[in-house]
């Protein structure tokens, strides 16, 4: 029987397409959403990796431009880089870095500058983000890159490190002193200069400067200033005949670098002053023209990048003061402490005694005189009338960098019952002329210094009239005058300046100190002084009993006081003096706290004066300074 084999054939429904096509496009779907995600988790890789590489090269531009000096780390909320001569600086003014890959300008990088804050006093202490103390040794670097991965998606990269003055030298590096040996007559008296150890404390053998200013004519009124952001001292001086020095010293040798007729004789005025800007390294020389009328003063600047010599000198720029119209005599010059700032306050009064001020903003005066003249009648020395001795002086809040300019008036006139001593201070504009309370005596000489650490300023002021020595107290808002506080000082004389003042500080505790010239063949040959604690001061041992005996004693009376704050060890002080025998004497004054403060003077100068002949006694006929950055 055969066997019938019967076939059926039946098609796909209409079901069955739809399903297949859905489980089809399912399964594409799929694998593309897989193979896109996959693209761009690629490309999104690739993108980031290119950026952080962006990122990266601007912090090590950031390091670059710090190496170069660490004064460049200027804040700002976001700035771009530059390449310079192969040199990678900021742009000025700040802007964004658009950058290139792969033939697109896709990537945004911002450099942002900011200061770092320390919950104890610096360098010791955790980083803090809000509160705590500034370290001004150290900042904040971010490199932030943007993109945009698409229309929807931007994307963002941002590193971050702290950089460090690492060259600061920890314990600092000592100083400079220079001055006239007029004793000696075979180097065409050519000044002498004299560096300070700081491991011994005292100072080293006398060297002549062997400068190219080889006239014979004696080196007279002496003012010196260092770099901020490396080794390198500018010191002036004016010779008998009138002639301001510029000289440049390395630290290891001298350049003499320009000269110019300031007239005076550099007796019982100081027609120039010198100041270094604090951010960029650049140094100013402001002086008297010896004109009266219009372009009383010029001024030369030298950049900060350049080194020693004439070539490195600006042309000069005559100044027409617009507030003193006699010939210049007296010019003070203060650098703002401020990291980020480049402003000099530059003072001044002329013959007819009067004051006025601006300020240096890095490329020109930008900050003008103020309205009116500061004042008509400063104060004077002597029996004729005239600019013959420091009664003004200026100084900055080290935290705010606002300046404040104090002086003695003669006006009114001014007697007993009339606070003589007037200031003003520039925040955003020149203030109202005020009085600093209490003291009701004429304020013949002034000396005023910053607390580095503060908005404190503290003040000494001694009178002519009366034999009074009296201190001014500014808590960074408000005066404090304590008057009388010694009523037998050595009367200060035309060209004198008996009196200095200086801070201390160790951790978080400071004092202001005040050295003053007390009256007597035996008490004036001794240091007497004030320590402050804010507004309250002690006397240091009494008016009889003296705060330090020195070896030699000075030579009745002392003529000069100058006090120099070491710059990296805050916890010391040297005192310069020049006394009425034209004796150069250095004393060193430190302060420990065991536990509560105790201040130790030292004789920095070996017990032996460091010079017996100076070029004259009075009108600063010396300069110190501490190196800042050796």
């Amino acid at each position: 029987m055969r066997k019938r084999i019967t076939h059926n054939s039946f098609g796909f429904s209409i079901l069955e397409v739809i399903l297949a096509a859905a489980l089809f496009i399912i399964m594409a779907t799929g694998a593309v959403t897989i193979i896109i995600n996959g693209y761009n988790a690629n490309r999104l890789g690739l993108e980031m990796t290119v950026a952080n590489q962006f990122a990266s090269e601007g912090i090590e531009a950031v390091k670059s431009i710090k190496n170069q000096a660490y004064a460049n780390l200027v804040n700002s909320s976001g700035c771009s880089l530059n390449r310079v001569s192969n040199v990678w600086v900021f742009d000025s003014p700040c802007a964004t870095d658009t950058l290139t890959h792969n033939s697109e300008d896709n990537f945004i990088r911002t450099i942002k500058v900011e200061d770092v804050r320390r919950d104890a006093t610096p360098p010791d202490g955790n980083i803090v983000t809000t509160g705590g103390t500034v370290d001004p040794d150290s900042k904040k670097i971010t490199s932030t890159v943007t993109w945009n991965f698409n229309a929807a998606r931007p994307e963002t990269i941002s590193l971050v490190s702290y950089l460090s003055d690492w060259r600061k030298p920890i314990g600092g590096g000592g100083g400079v002193l220079a001055y006239l040996d007029n004793t000696n007559t075979t180097t065409d008296n050519q000044p002498e200069y004299r560096n300070f150890n700081d491991s011994t404390g005292t100072f080293d053998a006398e060297t002549n400067m062997t400068t190219a200013f080889t006239e014979p004519q004696d080196a007279k009124t002496f003012k010196i200033k260092t770099s901020p952001t490396k080794q390198e001292a500018i010191v002036g001086y004016v010779t008998n005949g009138g002639v301001l020095r510029i000289m440049c010293f390395d630290g290891n040798t001298w350049t003499s670098d320009w000269t110019v007729t300031v007239g005076g004789n550099g007796t019982n005025n100081q027609r120039f002053g010198i100041a270094y800007e604090t951010q960029s390294g650049d140094v100013l020389v402001v002086y008297s023209t010896n004109v009266a009328a219009t372009n009383e003063m010029a001024y030369r600047t030298k950049l900060g990048s350049t080194g020693c010599g004439a070539d490195s000198w600006s042309t000069a720029t005559n100044i027409d003061a617009l507030r003193t119209s006699e010939v210049v005599s007296w010019i003070k010059l203060e650098s703002n402490p401020l990291a980020s700032s480049n402003n000099i306050a530059v003072v001044w009064d002329d013959a007819n005694r009067d004051l006025s001020a601006m300020q240096w903003t890095g490329s020109s005066f930008g900050i003008a005189e103020p309205a009116s003249t500061l004042e008509t009648s400063l104060d004077w020395a002597g029996s004729t009338a005239g600019a013959n001795i420091q009664s003004f002086d200026v100084a900055f809040e080290s935290l705010t960098g606002n300046l404040l300019i104090a002086w003695g008036t003669d006006a009114n006139p001014c007697t007993v019952g009339v606070n003589c001593i007037r200031y003003v201070n520039y925040i955003t504009d020149w203030s109202a002329t005020d009085s600093v309370p209490t003291i009701a005596n004429r304020a013949t000489t002034i000396d005023m210094s910053g607390n580095p650490i503060t908005n404190e300023i503290v003040l000494g002021s001694m009178s002519d009239d009366s034999g009074d020595f009296s201190i001014g107290y500014w808590s960074g808002s408000v005066w404090t005058g304590l008057a009388n506080l010694d009523t037998t000082i050595t009367n200060p004389a035309p060209g004198n300046k008996l009196v200095a003042t200086g801070w201390l500080t160790v951790g978080t505790t400071t004092r202001s100190v005040v050295v003053f010239v007390n009256s007597g063949s035996v008490q004036s040959r001794r240091i007497h002084g004030f320590v402050g604690d804010g507004n309250s001061f002690s006397r240091q041992g009494t008016d009889s009993i003296p705060w330090f005996v020195p070896t030699p004693l000075f030579v009745n009376p002392p003529r000069w006081l100058d006090i120099q704050m070491k710059p990296i060890d805050k916890d010391r002080l040297i005192l310069t003096l020049s006394d009425n025998a034209a004796d150069l004497s250095a004393k060193q004054l430190v302060m420990t706290l065991t536990p509560a403060p105790t201040f130790t003077w030292t004789n920095a100068d070996g017990g032996v004066d460091l010079e017996t002949a100076l070029g004259q006694a009075t009108t600063s006929p010396f300069g110190f300074a501490y190196w800042r950055n050796p």
